[in-house]
């Protein structure tokens, strides 16, 4: 199974309005979209997603050809799925050591 680093990073705030005012106004990132669940500002290439949660934390993504696929390689790793929304969505996989990333299904990518 193939793995692309993406160039999208997600943060986790349980405040997202004063975060979103920090990364806009401090750091002046621009806004490029935003929805109800999260916030997108772009970052030179990157693009970061502020996110609703609990605790601080950062998530960072792999482009995959096939979601299943990577699901099923990853839990027999020792990865456990945290979030699944399947392709679109967020599919967030917590590896063996604690990290958290998420997983986008973009077969195109690897065509």
């Amino acid at each position: 199974m193939p793995y692309k680093f993406s160039r999208c990073i997600a943060f986790h705030t349980p405040n997202r309005d004063r975060a979103a005012a920090f990364y806009t106004t401090v750091l002046q990132l621009p806004q490029v979209e935003s929805g109800n669940d999260q916030l997108e500002l772009k970052a030179g290439d990157n693009r970061l997603f502020l996110d609703h949660g609990d605790s601080p934390q950062p998530v960072f993504e792999f482009i995959v050809p096939d979601l299943d696929t990577a699901r099923n390689e990853l839990e027999r790793h020792g990865c456990t799925v945290v979030r699944w929304e399947g392709k679109g969505g967020a599919n967030y996989i917590r590896d063996p050591f604690g990290l958290i990333f998420n997983l986008w299904e973009d077969p195109a990518e690897f065509a």
